[in-house]
């Protein structure tokens, strides 16, 4: 530790501390939102009252500062206002502290062994938290692993315990006192107890599961913890070495039933702890429950399948995915062909199994299931599948039936490239600049493509300043409209040459609310 005098003045609370903050901390500090300062030489303690009550802490390490607060703004690492309100205070009353606790500390050091025990006990009848890190202490010091792990039980609800919701901003406390539960598991597996840990852990796990539900987990540090409770459990039993298929009974039911995928893959995971007789049992329960899940054709649906079903699904991946088996891989994702993008995922599978052929087939199957809405993710597999295998004239087919169903710049580029390679570019460019340029949805008689409507020519200027003709991107605008961030493009681009003109694209970008009604340039003067 440091001299806090060395490294805390005005200058650093300035430097480390936002504009906002050293004013909002300031104020603070002169309405006497801090409450008593508890201080040693190298380190200040104290409780600020904003709309919550936070404990900011400030210390001298190693020649730095070293500063945290509960506050949500201090569990990410800034230098809060909570922060700036205790430095403020503590240098500003330097002089006039009066006893600290190193005088303290020295005082204490005359007192008797049973004096200071008595002292020590009856502040924890006031003080949870003390409480709580010492009856974590007291299950560190050996009085076997049956008693430690009745006395953690305990300690595991009261850790996780609530009164009603946890908003976000009590979550930094919250957590803390998990995370000295923790430790103190982790304290208990060093000692060699390594399979009253894997039962502690499986129960912190399930309280934790329960108690998410009552948090305001948005800056995930309880998800943090359970993700620190998961690690602590796979060593553990990697330690202890539990009956293997007991392990996987247990671990299948807790990924299948478990609602925050805390055990999620846990087959993998676990692979070495389970040996083929848990990874078998594994296999069979997850078998047994899969035959219960029924097929999924194109565009049908299931009530659960993002529930239980997911989850099943997610197991017997992963387990196909152990076998090493193409054929088990295909076989699980073709249970639910609901969608085109599950014919995709076969199609990539056999692409990275080698199986170039198997994955066309499978691309086509999904355009062929959904010829009505296909997925543009599908085609874009067939595209470059084709162009790869030099059949120029399947591509090309795949890219012009994929610029009619979303007729963009990027679709079009696709066009541009397919077509260029068969010389027909400039016969499918007209093409595909009157679908670009067809009426506004509000003309009568109108043909716009649905997926143009409320863009004005937005994709038709976009494509042509693509191709450099800025000009004819400029009368595209003036005559069908485009959007805000269009405006501003052709306003630089043509700000050397047309300098009124594109004052006048400025100005239409600013006063564009619905790009159907974008009017033209603004007339020059």
């Amino acid at each position: 530790m440091s001299d806090l005098l060395a490294v805390l003045d005005e200058a650093t609370v300035g430097r480390l501390a936002s504009v906002r903050s050293f004013e909002r901390g300031a104020a603070y500090q002169s309405e006497g939102r801090v409450g008593p300062l508890r201080v040693s030489a190298a380190r200040v303690v104290a409780t600020v009252v904003g709309t919550e009550s936070y404990e900011v802490e400030l210390a001298g390490v190693d020649g730095g500062l070293r500063f945290a607060c509960s506050c949500p703004m201090g569990a990410e690492g800034a230098f809060c206002k909570h922060c700036v309100a205790v430095a403020l205070c503590w240098l500003g009353s330097r002089g006039d502290l009066g006893p600290t606790l190193d005088d303290a500390r020295t005082h204490l050091l005359t007192l008797s062994r049973e004096a200071l025990t008595e002292l020590l006990i009856d502040h924890a009848h006031e003080d949870e938290s003390l409480a709580r890190r010492l009856l974590l202490m007291t299950t560190r010091a050996g009085r076997g692993a049956s008693a430690d792990a009745a006395a953690l039980y305990g300690l595991i609800d009261q850790s996780f315990a609530h009164g009603g919701l946890v908003s976000w901003r009590e979550m930094p406390g919250y957590v803390r006192g998990i995370e000295e539960t923790i430790d103190a598991l982790e304290g208990l597996l060093a000692d060699g107890f390594a399979d009253a840990v894997v039962g502690l852990v499986e129960y912190a796990l399930e309280v934790g599961e329960r108690s998410i539900e009552h948090a305001d987990d948005s800056g995930g540090l309880l998800g943090g913890a359970l993700e620190r409770l998961g690690e602590l459990h796979l060593e553990a039993c990697r330690r202890a070495r539990p009956d293997p298929v007991e392990l996987a009974e247990r671990l299948f039911e807790r990924e299948l039933d478990g609602e925050r995928d805390l055990f999620d893959g846990a087959v993998v995971r676990y692979a070495d702890v389970l040996g083929a007789a848990g990874a078998a049992r594994y296999r069979e329960l997850a078998t047994e429950c899969w035959a219960g899940v029924p097929a999924l054709g194109p565009g049908e649906v299931s009530a659960d399948r993002y529930g239980a079903r997911l989850r099943i699904t997610r197991i017997m991946e992963a387990l196909a995915t152990l076998s090493g088996s193409l054929a088990d891989q295909i076989a699980v994702h073709q249970r639910d062909l609901a969608s085109p993008y599950r014919f995709l995922e076969i199609a990539e599978l056999c692409r990275a199994h080698g199986e170039d052929d198997l994955a066309l087939e499978w691309a086509q199957r999904g355009m062929s299931a959904f010829q009505t809405a296909p997925d543009q993710r599908v085609r874009r597999f067939l595209i470059e599948e084709f162009r790869r295998r030099d059949q120029p004239s399947d591509a090309l087919e795949q890219s012009a039936a994929g610029f009619l169903a979303h007729p963009t710049l990027e679709t079009y580029r696709e066009l541009a490239a397919d077509a260029t390679a068969l010389s027909e570019w400039p016969r499918r460019r007209e093409a595909a600049l009157a679908v670009l340029s067809s009426p506004a949805p509000d003309v009568p008689g109108s043909r716009r493509h649905p997926s143009l409507r409320g863009r004005g020519r937005a994709e038709l200027v976009r494509v042509l300043i693509w191709e450099g003709d800025v000009e004819a991107a400029w009368q595209a605008a003036s005559e069908g409209g485009c959007t805000p961030s269009l405006w501003l493009e052709l306003a630089e681009r043509r700000r050397p040459d047309h300098p009124s003109d594109a004052w006048g694209s400025i100005a239409n970008a600013s006063r564009t609310r619905s790009p159907t009604r974008t009017s033209g340039p603004t007339p020059r003067r």
